[in-house]
């Protein structure tokens, strides 16, 4: 999830990492209320950066559907 190494999350830009926590390790539990509460706490206190915020969500969902990972 966070290439080579997973060690290197924290340098992660916090929107990327907020983008991933909505989304369990399990696609059976369905997305997570409280990270996704987060992530639209920030997208509201940081407005300039909603454009970044949407275009990974936008990568990680398509590479989601081109892996079948429908859940």
């Amino acid at each position: 999830m966070y290439g080579v190494c997973g060690c290197c999350g924290a340098l992660r830009p916090r929107y990327k990492r907020l983008v991933d926590n909505i989304f369990p390790e399990d696609p059976e539990d369905g997305l997570v209320k409280a990270n996704m509460e987060k992530l639209t706490f920030y997208a509201l206190s940081a407005p300039e950066k909603l454009d970044r915020i949407g275009a990974y969500l936008s990568e990680r969902l398509s590479r989601d559907v081109a892996r079948h990972r429908y859940g």
